[in-house]
C-alpha cells in the first residue's frame, strides 16, 4: 500500500513552530555600500549598540536591528491575522531563511568585528576607523577596573589627577 505524499506545511505552521516567528522579531534595512571613512564610522556607531547586526550577501549591505513586532502574540503567531502587513502577506514562509542555513557572505556583530574586516581587507578610508576602534578596545580594557573615564582620561590615573 502507497501512501499518500505529505501535505506540505503551510505558512501558519513554517513560521509559529518551525522559525518560531523570528523575522517578527526584528528589523532589516538595506543600506548603501559602505565607501568613506564617514560611512565605515557610521557602520561603527550602528555596531557599537546591543541588538545591531550589520550583514553583506548578494542583494547588498544590511543593518538589522532587534525589536519585536508589536503584533507578535503568544505561539509565535500574529495578533492581528488577516489584517496584518502587506510585507507580511507576501512574504514566502516556504523559503524562509531561518529554517535553514543564513547566506551572507558577512556578518559584523561588533565594533572589533568591523575592525577585523577593514583591516584584512585593507581598505585605505576604513583604517582610520579600525585603528579607532582598536584604541577605544584599549580604553575599555583599561577603564573597566576604575569604572569612570573623563575628558582627562581615566579617572584615578595620574594623569586625571594632575
Amino acid at each position: 500500500m502507497t501512501h499518500p505524499a505529505p501535505l506540505a506545511k503551510g505558512q501558519f505552521e513554517i513560521c509559529t513552530q518551525d522559525c518560531k516567528a523570528r523575522c517578527c522579531r526584528y528589523i532589516t534595512i538595506s543600506v548603501a555600500t559602505p565607501r568613506s571613512r564617514d560611512d565605515w564610522d557610521e557602520m561603527r556607531w550602528w555596531l557599537a549598540h546591543d541588538g545591531v547586526l550589520v550583514t553583506k550577501d548578494e542583494d547588498g549591505w544590511s543593518v538589522h536591528v532587534e525589536t519585536p513586532c508589536g503584533n507578535l502574540g503568544r505561539g509565535n503567531a500574529c495578533d492581528v491575522y488577516p489584517h496584518h502587513m502587506t510585507t507580511c502577506k507576501d512574504y514566502n514562509a516556504s523559503h524562509c531563511e531561518f529554517t535553514g542555513p543564513l547566506d551572507y557572505d558577512l556578518e559584523l556583530e561588533s565594533e572589533l568585528d568591523l575592525a577585523r574586516y577593514l583591516e584584512r581587507r585593507k581598505l585605505k578610508r576604513g583604517a582610520p576607523i579600525a585603528r579607532a576602534i582598536r584604541r577605544a578596545e584599549r580604553t575599555r580594557r583599561q577603564a573597566a577596573p576604575h569604572g569612570l573615564v573623563t575628558l582627562a582620561g581615566l579617572a584615578g590615573s595620574a594623569r586625571a589627577n594632575a
